[in-house]
């Protein structure tokens, strides 16, 4: 018979390991079969969710056109061209002789 896995378990909360001591004394098992059985339980809902996620991203995949990419590429280019730029650079200088004290503007001018 394999030896089973291991694994330390550092708490970073005294609380925790003392609550689970607690625990495992009421319901009369060891601290190690608590931790694991807890552990299986929550890893099996984390996973059902994960699988919940990927099977919506699947979905909308399966569902993802090419015609799709060709109508948003063209209702993108439109507004690029119809509609004005919420966000204008403008360049703001306080001091003129700090506002290029390391000569980058001159860089690339």
């Amino acid at each position: 018979m394999a030896a089973s896995p291991k694994f330390t378990l550092r708490f970073e909360h005294q609380q925790t390991h003392e609550l689970l001591r607690v625990v495992a004394e009421h319901f009369g098992t060891s601290m190690n079969a608590l931790a694991e059985d807890m552990i299986s339980r929550e890893l099996q809902a984390i996973g059902l969710t994960i699988e919940q996620d990927l099977h919506g991203t699947l979905d909308l995949l399966k569902r993802y056109r090419a015609a799709d990419v060709e109508a948003g590429l063209s209702a993108f280019a439109r507004a690029e061209v119809e509609q004005a730029d919420p966000l204008q650079a403008r360049m703001v200088v306080s001091e003129p002789q700090a506002a290029d004290a390391l000569g980058v503007a001159e860089a690339f001018s």
